[in-house]
């Protein structure tokens, strides 16, 4: 990784330059009609008919619009993230050890020998949050949107620009995990931040040629900001936060939302600057107690500002079974259906309190089902209610463990 001189030089002139475009851009006329943000994809016909006693519903909700998203995922490699993240990473049991392949990788460098002598550093802090970035990319529609990887010590670097197929993307996931002594130094949450940035395409270049862009207006961009320390860098009392802040600026001012998460009790020094770069963005901070719960956490991220979503058939009054919602607005799920006609009711709630209702009617007909048919959509559907279920045995695993850490009683100072 090359020393970057001229960070802070460049974090201004992008600040002013987006400044000045974001004064030449008119905003939407208030009056203006709306698109509707709930919609069913499938089925997609009202009065569809169907032979199989179950259907499968899809569409989208998506409260500011269905606009495609850029997404940047930056993972800190501090030194600290070899430590263990408090969950079983790899699956292998308490007693589990450092894949053989990986051990010998790590045995020339004398931190990571070291560190395996004590622990399992496949259930490290770096291996939840890489963990978390694949569980996250399994739920994007990478056909839509784009996600570049950003990884940061004292510096930062792109790993994987935006816009890259999920191979590749993974590939950069399994470098980071192959060779983890490339960082392992300080935190520089500025240099992270701005070089997320960069890989949005904000730079002073990009941005003075912003009118011969060939990409269409209206992508949401977001940074997902996962650390599980505060920042050390660049050197003095106040620089490292200051630095930060600078950079949050620098994005709000771009119009990119950063989305903050605290990992596990030793970013508990920086929750303050954690909070104040979300907020300076218009995005959300959020302080897991363990490191790993962001394996669980990350794939729920929202992106669009749902709130909630639920499917009933209203002929029966049964909610829809397997039920997914993803973080573009995307949802599916499956609804059982009775002889004749069946009005099913999608119903969404925005962040803002907003509320969004579509129906379908469909028409379960009298004709024998296709047994192959049938088959292939009970397989799914098993498929998908194993997912939900583990992933909300995730979910409540990782509430206890938020409820606990609220409820921790701080040592009085003497």
């Amino acid at each position: 990784m090359q020393p970057r001189t001229r960070v802070v030089p460049r974090l201004v002139q992008a600040l002013v330059a987006t400044l000045a475009l974001a004064a030449t851009t008119a905003p939407a006329r208030a009056d203006e009609p709306q698109p509707p943000w709930l919609s069913i994809d499938a089925p997609a016909e009202d009065g569809a008919a169907v032979s199989l006693p179950l259907v499968e519903v899809r569409g989208r909700a998506a409260p500011g619009g269905a606009a495609a998203h850029d997404l940047v995922i930056v993972i800190d490699a501090s030194e600290s993230t070899i430590l263990p993240s408090g969950w079983d990473v790899d699956g292998d049991g308490p007693d589990g050890r450092t894949d053989p392949t990986r051990a010998e990788r790590y045995a020339d460098s004398a931190v990571l020998a070291g560190r395996m002598r004590e622990a399992d550093l496949d259930d490290s802090v770096l291996m939840a949050e890489l963990a978390a970035a694949r569980a996250l990319l399994d739920r994007i529609d990478l056909g839509r949107d784009r996600v570049a990887l950003v990884v940061f010590s004292d510096d930062a670097e792109i790993v994987a620009p935006l816009g890259r197929p999920r191979p590749v993307l993974d590939a950069a996931l399994e470098e980071i995990a192959d060779h983890p002594e490339r960082w392992l130094r300080g935190t520089n949450f500025g240099a992270a931040i701005a070089e997320a940035q960069a890989a949005l395409g904000d730079t002073v270049e990009s941005l003075s040629r912003i009118e011969d862009a060939d990409e269409p207006d209206g992508r949401r961009r977001s940074i997902l900001f996962l650390s599980d320390g505060e920042p050390t860098l660049p050197a003095g009392r106040e620089m490292p936060r200051q630095h930060a802040l600078w950079s949050a600026h620098a994005a709000a001012a771009a119009g990119i939302r950063i989305h903050a998460f605290a990992l596990g009790e030793t970013a508990r020094p920086g929750l303050d600057v954690f909070g104040e770069i979300a907020a300076l963005s218009g995005g959300r901070f959020e302080r897991l107690a363990e490191a790993g719960d962001a394996i669980a956490r990350l794939p729920q991220t929202d992106l669009v500002g749902l709130a909630e979503l639920r499917i009933v058939n209203e002929t029966t009054g049964r909610p829809a079974r397997a039920l997914r919602t993803f973080p573009d607005g995307r949802f599916d799920g499956f609804v059982e259906l009775a002889p004749g006609a069946n009005r099913l009711r999608v119903d969404a709630v925005a962040s803002d309190g907003a509320r969004a209702t579509t129906e379908r009617t469909i028409v379960r007909a009298g004709a024998a089902p296709d047994p192959r048919r049938a088959e292939t959509l009970l397989d799914e559907l098993r498929r998908r209610t194993r997912e939900v279920e583990l992933r909300a045995e995730m979910e409540r695993t990782r509430r206890v463990r938020s409820l606990e850490l609220e409820l921790r009683v701080e040592p009085r100072s003497e």
